[in-house]
Parts: C-alpha cells; sequence; structure tokens
C-alpha cells in the first residue's frame, strides 16, 4: 500500500466494519472482483474491523459469496489501525460507528472516509475518476457534502448480517455487489 498523500502508484480503497468477517470482507473481496472484470489491476483493495483480528469469514460469507463465483475462504480479519488508516486514500464505512471509530483514530481522514451507501450516491453525481486521478474524485465527493462534516444518511449504512439468517447475509451481498459495482465503474471508468 502507498501512503495517500505521496501521489505514488497504487490507489488503496480501505472498507472498514466492526468484526471483519462479514461486511467488510465481502465488500473487499466483490470489489477486487469487479475491478479485475474491468481490467489490470487498478487499485489495492483492503478490508479491516474495528474490533477484528485474525478470524475467518463467517461461513455464510463464505457460502454466499462462492455462489457469486468469489472464494472468501482464506480471509482473516485484520485490526483497523492508525497505519491502515493513513495508507487509504478511500475508506468506505459500512456504519456511522465505523466512520466515527475511524476519525476518532486519525481525524484528517475524515474528508476521505464515507458510508457505504454514501460513496456510490456521492460517486454517481462527481462522476467518474478523471485526468486528477483517485485524489481529486475523493476531494470533489468530500466537497460535494456541502461543506459541512456531517456523516451520511442512515440509509447510506449496511446493516450487520452476523448472526442472522443465510438470507440476511445474501441480502448484504446484494446491497454491497451494487455499491461495489457503481464503485468499479467510476474508478475504472474505461475497460
Amino acid at each position: 500500500m502507498t501512503n495517500p498523500t505521496s501521489g505514488t502508484v497504487g490507489t488503496v480503497i480501505l472498507f472498514v466494519c466492526t468484526g471483519n468477517t462479514c461486511r467488510s470482507a465481502m465488500a473487499e473481496a466483490l470489489l477486487r472482483h469487479g475491478l479485475r472484470e474491468r481490467g489490470p489491476d487498478a487499485c489495492v483493495v483492503a478490508s479491516v474491523g474495528t474490533e477484528g483480528g485474525g478470524s475467518p469469514a463467517t461461513y455464510q460469507a463464505v457460502e454466499v459469496l462462492a455462489a457469486r463465483g468469489i472464494d472468501l475462504a482464506e480471509h482473516r480479519s485484520r485490526q483497523l489501525t492508525t497505519e491502515s488508516v493513513a495508507d487509504a486514500h478511500l475508506i468506505v464505512a459500512m456504519t456511522r460507528r465505523h466512520e466515527a471509530a475511524v476519525t476518532a483514530m486519525v481525524p484528517a481522514a475524515r474528508s476521505r472516509t464515507f458510508l457505504a451507501g454514501e460513496v456510490a450516491r456521492l460517486g454517481a453525481g462527481v462522476g467518474p475518476v478523471g485526468e486528477g486521478g483517485v485524489v481529486a474524485w475523493v476531494r470533489a465527493m468530500d466537497g460535494a457534502r456541502g461543506g459541512h462534516f456531517t456523516t451520511g444518511r442512515v440509509a447510506d449504512e449496511v446493516p450487520d448480517p452476523y448472526g442472522e439468517s443465510l438470507e440476511s447475509y445474501r441480502r448484504c451481498a446484494d446491497r454491497l455487489d451494487g455499491i461495489c459495482a457503481t464503485l468499479a465503474r467510476l474508478l475504472v471508468p474505461t475497460a
């Protein structure tokens, strides 16, 4: 991974949830898959949890993604750290609580931290990444918030399926798949 302020090659997208065993792990795999389908890897995609650390993805997350042709079996959860936040050009949080944890850890990361639904919504409004690259695109999305530092809408959050039915995991994966497909199209506008 690279430092977002260094301007070096290798855009880093970081997904954040609680345990890094369901939502952020699925989002990481879905976006990586979507980007791979659009051409050479343009981004490093990673995920962490505010309480993560060495656990495998839940069997439901593995099963739901396997049905989509994506292997999540080798995933191991990782803990949110100041380094993971510092390295990320774009941070995608599943809930406002996760967004708050990121910005409490690294206050300067607020301008590049968005809720999952918010990044798809604002990104679609801003349009695809242009000549200025991801850093300029993220800056434009931050500006589209209207100049205030309120958190995204409740509807921008992705509910936690942990401990729920397989159908809850499918619904979560469907939502994340839509968000990640939009994000892939915006990050790599030409295939």
